[in-house]
């Protein structure tokens, strides 16, 4: 049955390369030569899916069907596919049942809530729109999502209208404006109101303008709303006017109505809110020292208001910002001062330190942190301000008050970035410092013997024999069933649902994590098998990562694709740990990984670096997206920009990094801000995500050295 086989193989791989026809001769020739073999049952589903490609929805309905007389456990994806290929073929009273099936067998609520949303556009095609309404109405009964539910009613408020009830039609697009007033369906609904000459009160229609970016039409509706109530209008209106003024690039009319709102409305909610915003605008304007002023003058006006020790706060980044640091040390000295129990007073002490330290104020930067080391002890700022407290003693020649902080930095939490640094500065080591062969250490079977003698140990079980195979309750899981048949069939993203509800079910069960951790990795989902073992360890009693049984760290930092980053590694003189820390931080090797910004695959390239690559490579011209998803193509592109920003910033890895994912002008900026200051550097950084991917990255390069390095 090697034919069979290969068959098979041959059909998955033109399906995956989107050639439809190639992937429905291969399995119909399976299916023809080998009927009864073991490869002829999944032949039949992928050949449903196959002739959903060609363009033939109503043949690809004869293999689903076939499949599913065959018995599965994904019977309500296969009566969805079904359906779905019934209604493309335009047999629209053929996909009612099979919808109907569908959501009667629905394993989840989002599953059912997308069956119904097709069932409704399928009664629709057939003219029956009280069905369709209907089903929008069951949505509407189990949606949370206000998104969503703004989506759906919108939809229903469409359909009666297309059912000729007019007026059921348009007080349903009125419920949306009410209802959802900041969402995308709530102005266009205010647009078919408007249309129809229905009446919608002007300060609702001036602030659903204002989030629908018709920013001229609110204005004029919110100025009709004050105008008809002169005496009791909300400050609201005047809030709203002027966010419209300014995005439509009105900057002085838009600071004229915060004034006003503030200069009128002392009773309003927005009243603090609008002098923050008010500074903030002159700010982005580039007028930092008005808006340092106003931050001021709210705090003076109103020194009690829950918004002041912001308003400082902000008055200091403003300054930094800026490079006038005086003035951002006082602010920010000034909000821990007077507010010292506010969520930005442990914050504002640790940046008040830093600004003092950049103008030589040496003595009084150390004074403030260690003020900051005796107040905030639980705060996220303790360690950082022990660690640079004592960065200060080194450079005053003071070795043991140094030793001392850095060591009590390292101990806050060995394991996290700031105790790893205070180890390298302790140590006199540098961050990134290549150790490593090259080579991986192979996974020994002792290893897993004592991973699993360990948790039998922890867990109080009688034996670790047979621990890693999945318990029964597990094994009968209808979403693992589901998820593996979907997996083995090709629908990833449907697998991964499944597979990632029943990780996220086991979440507080350290066993179920441990027995997930290995089957979703043998499956080859790796980013829910990482998950699952760094779960485990959390769950664990080590207080440092590196102290948890070396297998179960092994699962947790894995090395996927170890070929193809060895031989990157070669090409570009990086380190194969750093390539590693980088794939687990932006994909957790995943290749079909997709941000919220389209970067993709397992090196997260965005699509304009990957044609900037592809020209720097003059990679062949029928380069595409979508071929970032390919592992060989990811890590190639990825390597090579690492290395690109690594030469560009002198071999700094850290700036490097910064640089890939902030960009390398915002990297240049926070350089020239910080000098050779590796620790100063990151402090400058001014986006949080990319601060905050520097660390992690230096915090993964320090479990794969001490997993893998020499």
């Amino acid at each position: 049955m090697g034919r069979a086989h290969a068959l098979l193989g041959l059909g998955r791989a033109h399906l995956g390369d989107e050639a439809y026809w190639e992937a429905v001769q291969a399995l119909q020739d399976l299916l023809v030569e080998y009927p009864e073999s073991d490869q002829a049952r999944d032949a039949q589903f992928l050949l449903g899916d196959a002739l959903i490609g060609a363009g033939e929805p109503l043949s690809a309905t004869q293999a689903y069907s076939s499949y599913l007389r065959s018995g599965t456990v994904i019977t309500p994806y296969l009566n969805l596919s079904l359906a779905d290929a019934y209604r493309a073929g335009g047999n629209y009273a053929a996909a009612l049942s099979p919808y109907q099936r569908a959501i009667a067998e629905a394993p989840n609520r989002s599953f059912e809530a997308g069956a119904r949303e097709e069932l409704a556009s399928t009664h629709i095609a057939r003219q029956d729109y009280a069905a369709a309404v209907e089903q929008y109405d069951a949505i509407l009964d189990m949606a949370r999502q206000p998104g969503y539910r703004a989506s759906i009613a919108y939809r229903a408020a469409d359909t009666l209208l297309l059912a000729g009830d007019v007026e059921a039609g348009y007080a349903r697009h009125a419920e949306v404006v009410r209802s959802y007033p900041t969402d995308e369906h709530a102005y266009r609904s205010l647009v078919k109101l408007v249309q129809a000459g229905r009446p919608v009160d002007d300060f609702l229609r001036g602030k659903v303008d204002y989030y629908g970016e018709a920013y001229g039409p609110a204005v004029e509706a919110l100025y009709r709303y004050i105008r008809a109530y002169p005496e009791t209008h909300s400050g609201d209106a005047h809030w709203y006017a002027g966010l419209s003024f300014y995005e439509a690039g009105s900057f002085e009319l838009a600071v004229n109505e915060f004034q006003l709102l503030i200069d009128t409305h002392p009773e309003s909610p927005r009243w603090g809110e609008a002098w923050l915003k008010l500074a903030e605008l002159r700010a982005d304007e580039g007028q930092s020292a008005a808006a340092v002023s106003t931050y001021r003058a709210f705090v003076n006006a109103a020194p009690d208001h829950s918004l002041a020790s912001e308003a400082l706060w902000e008055a200091g980044r403003v300054s930094e910002r800026v490079g006038d640091l005086e003035t951002a040390a006082a602010a920010y000295l000034d909000c821990q001062r007077l507010y010292p129990t506010a969520e930005f007073a442990a914050a504002a002490l640790f940046r008040g330190g830093l600004q003092l330290y950049r103008t030589g104020g040496v003595a009084a930067a150390a004074e403030a942190w260690e003020s900051l080391d005796t107040l905030y002890p639980t705060s996220e700022y303790h360690q950082p301000a022990l660690l640079w407290l004592g960065k200060v003693r080194l450079e005053e020649g003071e070795t043991e008050a140094a030793a001392t902080a850095l060591e009590a930095a390292a101990e806050a939490a060995p394991d996290a970035y700031y105790g790893l640094r205070a180890a390298q500065l302790a140590s006199g080591s540098e961050p990134f410092s290549p150790r490593s062969s090259g080579g991986i250490a192979p996974v020994g079977g002792d290893e897993r013997t004592e991973a699993e003698a360990w948790l039998a140990d922890w867990l109080e079980l009688e034996s670790s024999e047979g621990i890693g195979e999945l318990s029964p309750q597990l094994a009968a899981d209808g979403r693992l069933q589901r998820g593996m048949e979907l997996w083995r069939l090709d629908r990833f993203q449907q697998a991964k649902a499944e597979l990632e509800a029943l990780r996220a079910a086991t979440y507080s069960d350290p066993l179920d994590q441990y027995q997930l951790a290995l089957a979703y990795g043998d499956l080859g989902l790796y980013r829910s098998s990482i998950l699952c073992a760094w779960r485990l360890v959390g769950l664990s009693p080590v207080t440092n990562t590196l102290d948890a049984p070396r297998f179960l760290l092994e699962l947790a930092y894995p090395t996927y694709y170890q070929n193809l980053v060895l031989e990157n590694a070669d090409r570009t003189g990086l380190d194969p740990q750093l390539i590693y820390s980088l794939i687990r931080q932006e994909s957790l090797f995943e290749s079909l990984a997709t941000s919220i910004a389209s970067a993709s695959g397992l090196m997260q390239v965005i699509p304009p670096t990957g044609a900037e690559i592809a020209a720097d490579l003059d990679w062949p011209p029928n380069y595409t997206t979508e071929d970032l998803y390919r592992p060989y193509v990811s890590l190639r592109f990825g390597t090579h920009y690492l290395a690109k920003q690594r030469d560009r910033f002198d071999g700094r890895i850290d700036v490097a990094l910064a640089a890939y994912n902030g960009g390398p002008f915002n990297a240049q900026r926070w350089l020239e801000r910080s000098g050779e200051d590796r620790d100063l550097f990151l402090e400058q950084i001014t986006f949080g995500e990319t601060r905050l991917y520097v660390k992690r990255i230096q915090e993964h390069f320090a479990v794969y050295e001490a997993l893998y390095g020499d």
